[in-house]
């Protein structure tokens, strides 16, 4: 009885110290790339033109909740403390889509999939070739895009965007915000 006594005032001591341990972990921040603020329209397109925008291919290391972090010529960490808060994939779209609708002064983007029956002007269709932080480094967007017309393509680009940044998550987030801000930039100048 005595033998069970002292190991249970053992537990008992070490039980706020395990608690301290396991609160001390406040577990994954989340994140969602945003929109730049609007800016006044530049292009001489109809309030009314219907523009689709994908499909957006993105490459499979990017398809995860985790921000993935280059931290070598070959290799990749995933952050299970940086998340992020929505399907990166469609956290692009939705914010490529405010970016164009407001740089293009059109009255909507439409994200891909459409209805069938919508009839579009134009469509871009992306991939995103890497979209990631470099440890120590920055961010890089790497991309390629066309513009089409009735299936015919009027314009293909390639897309480069590197800013150097912290390895900060707040950081690094606003910075690919930014490529993304400029990737839209790079179309609408096309149109």
């Amino acid at each position: 009885m005595r033998l069970f006594m002292a190991n249970k005032r053992k537990v008992l001591g070490l039980l706020p110290m395990l608690l301290l341990v396991a609160c001390s972990h406040s577990g994954p921040q989340f994140y969602m790339l945003e929109a730049s603020p609007a800016i006044a329209p530049v292009s001489g397109l109809a309030k009314t033109t219907q523009i689709g925008l994908g499909p957006i291919h993105m490459p499979e290391y990017l398809n995860r909740p985790q921000m993935v972090i280059a931290v070598g010529e070959h290799q990749y960490r995933l952050d299970d403390d940086k998340r992020w808060a929505e399907h990166l994939e469609q956290n692009v779209s939705r914010v490529l889509t405010q970016q164009l609708a407001g740089l293009l002064g059109v009255d909507q983007v439409l994200r891909y999939p459409w209805a069938q029956r919508q009839v579009i002007d134009y469509q871009l269709v992306l991939d995103i070739l890497s979209f990631h932080h470099t440890a120590g480094k920055g961010v890089e967007l790497k991309a390629q895009w066309q513009l089409r017309k009735a299936e015919q393509v009027l314009k293909s680009q390639q897309f480069d965007c590197q800013l150097s940044n912290s390895d900060a998550a707040e950081a690094i987030v606003a910075s690919q915000s930014q490529c993304l801000t400029q990737l839209a930039e790079q179309i609408q100048k096309n149109f």
